[in-house]
């Protein structure tokens, strides 16, 4: 069953969370949390606070493995989640490197920590979310990258100069443990719940 979430784009990349594009209805998204150990937790909030303050500011750092849903209701895609989480264990995942990817439709250049341990099982998953009644929202022309996105800029050479070794030591390792459901309307995040995976 769903739950309540405890605290707490458009593209196939990531959220498009830019305040500068505006919301002209909700979006649904599913993420993951991924689970870090409590201190590079803080580094990666410390260093995503000073690199994409807005984006920081709104969510937590996640994996987006549904994008912008439009044309299905919330309880509909909470329930295909909960079917899918039904089946799926909890997922360990590596970032043992980053790069740096423009995204066409921000028209902005952002840091990707990007998985390897992990990788198939969360590329798989984004997939079983995606045999439901929102199938035709999938654009297979752009290939999913797993992936969490910690710096924005529409500046490249400022990423380029970041230095993205003060978030910690790599690889970092973490845990997914459920899928965030979440609706986007006019730059602000609700949250429409939390479904565990199989421990």
């Amino acid at each position: 069953m769903v739950a309540p979430l405890r605290g707490s784009r458009r593209d196939k990349t990531d959220l498009e969370f830019s305040e500068r594009m505006p919301q002209r209805s909700s979006m649904i998204y599913v993420l993951a949390y991924p689970k870090f150990e409590a201190d590079i937790l803080r580094s990666i909030l410390t260093f995503r606070s000073a690199h994409e303050p807005d984006r920081a500011g709104l969510v937590a750092p996640h994996i987006t493995l549904v994008f912008g849903v439009q044309n299905s209701t919330p309880s509909e895609i909470a329930k295909h989640c909960e079917l899918v989480a039904t089946r799926t264990t909890t997922i360990s995942v590596e970032f043992p490197s980053w790069e740096i990817v423009y995204d066409p439709f921000e028209k902005t250049h952002k840091i990707f920590l990007v998985t390897s341990t992990g990788t198939d099982r969360v590329t798989a998953l984004h997939q079983q979310l995606y045999d439901g009644p929102h199938r035709s929202e999938l654009h297979p022309d752009m290939p999913y990258k797993s992936h969490m996105t910690v710096a924005t800029n529409v500046d490249r050479s400022v990423l380029e100069a970041v230095d993205v070794a003060s978030i910690g030591t790599f690889p970092m390792k973490a845990t997914i443990r459920s899928l965030e459901v979440v609706s986007l309307t006019d730059s602000r995040l609700s949250v429409i719940g939390s479904i565990p995976l199989v421990a």
